[in-house]
């Protein structure tokens, strides 16, 4: 008898945790400048390298802060900083060999003048997937094995893959209001298709940018824009395909009077899925008894699909009591954040909260700022066991006076699927043993939850012999059944 191997490789969940790191850090002014108030900061953490340690993931990563603020001579102005960072997540069991997926967001993040300049008080919250791969022996099939019964079993194992990436240089010139220059500019890159070319795939997305400009009076001016974009990955289409975009540059300067130019460098992959689908021995017997099988069950975790959402919320929210009334408001600046990500009754579930830091000007001509919180709730019919979510808000607008301002911004959701799956499989067979009895004919009582292929198996007989002596049985069959059974003579 010849038996057939493969091995399967197998990815797991090791397992999940959401890990903080506490960044404190000087920021110093710009030189020459000055400064009276904050006004607002973007923020945003980058991972740069995961490195599965032995009982640990090590996070290596920058942050990057965009303060808003206004000089002693009430001018806005805005800079960039950023702070690296290395934060290690202790996870018993972790070895070396295993990878890790981590998402960085920031929660919380405050700004305070010191020193002459100022100093950051930001906690990055890192969610961490850890995966394990494993590589499992398993029997495909038996040759040259005459009155054998084999059971088989089909199992597919999905994998997420890289299929390409590029650099993506952007420039475009846009409109400017007259009279005003660039203070600050931020932008979100979205994917919006992916389809197929002569030279591979072809991300199409657009980058939605926001851009404070200022006027030599001090006043403040937000501006919203839509770049459009393509790009060529030269990778093959893969099963569930699809792109994601980060901006890893932006510059927006005035050239002349009524425009600015906007150059940006985005960076774009194509994503998808390899699939291993195996036909795997998951019982056998023998009439003779010459060998044993017994399966182990084993598990893996599937990629499934890419799942985007694109929500609109709209709220009312109240000027803190101990300020002054909204005159005009200026502008927003936005700071989003997964609190929880499960699923639970059939449904993935999102929760989150929006940070949304309102600048306005008062009675006085005096720019005034505050903070609110907007819960975020996202949900959608469960594509699988696990989702990665990742969120990203743009599209502030804030408009309104008196002791309430309205907003309106745009939140965006993208989760990977992942789907745990069980199977059986044989990786040796074991020594035999005869059947359970020499009798040529005997009457058996049928157990609880057995089949034919497991009665066929207990006494050697062949199932297509188990049905053919009872050909009124069918399964599934109920316990205390009679059911005949006929051997060939030794």
């Amino acid at each position: 008898m010849e038996i057939r191997k493969t091995t399967l490789l197998t990815e797991r969940l090791f397992g999940e945790t959401v890990a903080e790191a506490q960044m404190e850090s000087a920021i110093p002014l710009p030189q020459g400048k000055t400064l009276e108030r904050v006004l607002s900061a973007e923020c945003e953490a980058t991972v740069r390298e995961i490195a599965c340690r032995e009982g640990a993931v090590v996070v290596t990563g920058v942050m990057t802060i965009r303060p808003t603020v206004e000089s002693a001579e009430r001018m806005p102005y805005a800079f960039e900083a950023s702070a690296d960072f290395t934060h290690t997540i202790r996870m018993d069991g972790v070895t070396p060999e295993m990878t890790a997926r981590v998402n960085p967001e920031i929660p919380a993040c405050s700004l305070r003048r010191e020193d002459g300049g100022l100093r950051m008080q930001a906690t990055v919250q890192l969610r961490t997937v850890v995966f394990r791969t494993e590589q499992i022996p398993c029997i495909t099939g038996l040759e040259d094995a005459p009155e054998t019964e084999i059971r088989t079993a089909g199992v597919t194992l999905r994998r997420r893959t890289l299929l390409g990436a590029h650099s993506l240089r952007l420039s475009e010139t846009i409109d400017a209001p007259r009279g005003m220059t660039v203070i600050g500019a931020s932008g979100t890159p979205l994917i919006n298709g992916l389809v197929k070319g002569t030279d591979g795939m072809i991300p199409q997305g657009e980058l939605k940018l926001c851009v404070l400009f200022g006027g030599s009076d001090g006043g403040v001016r937000a501006e919203r824009y839509s770049v459009p974009f393509s790009d060529v990955i030269g990778c093959e289409p893969g099963e569930n395909a699809f792109a994601a975009a980060s901006l890893t540059s932006l510059s927006v300067t005035v050239e002349e009077e009524g425009s600015a130019s906007v150059d940006a460098a985005l960076s774009i992959g194509v994503y998808g899925s390899s699939s291993d689908t195996q036909r795997i021995l998951t019982d056998a017997y023998d009439t003779a008894g010459s060998f044993s099988c017994s399966a182990a069950r084993e598990n893996a975790l599937n990629y499934e699909a890419a799942w985007s959402q694109t929500v609109q919320l709209g709220e009312t929210v109240p000027v803190p009591p101990h300020m002054k009334d909204a005159y005009l408001p200026l502008y927003a600046a936005l700071r989003p954040a997964v609190t929880r990500a499960a699923v639970e009754n059939g449904k993935g579930v999102i929760e989150g909260v929006l940070a949304v830091t309102v600048v306005y000007r008062d009675d006085d001509g005096m720019k005034q700022s505050f903070t609110h919180e907007l819960p975020m709730l996202f949900d959608t019919e469960a594509k699988g066991t696990l989702l990665i979510p990742r969120v990203r808000a743009y599209d502030a607008q804030v408009s309104g006076s008196g002791r309430s301002v309205a907003l309106s911004v745009t939140v965006s959701v993208d989760a990977e699927w992942y789907r745990g799956i069980d199977f059986s499989c044989v990786a040796e067979l074991g020594p035999g043993t005869p059947p359970e009895t020499d009798s040529n004919m005997l009457v058996w009582f049928a157990d609880p939850d057995e089949t034919l292929f497991s009665i066929g198996k207990r006494f050697g007989v062949p199932t297509a012999r188990v049905k053919a002596c009872n050909p009124t049985l069918s399964e599934p069959i109920r316990e205390g059944t009679p059911v005949i059974l006929i051997r060939t003579a030794r």
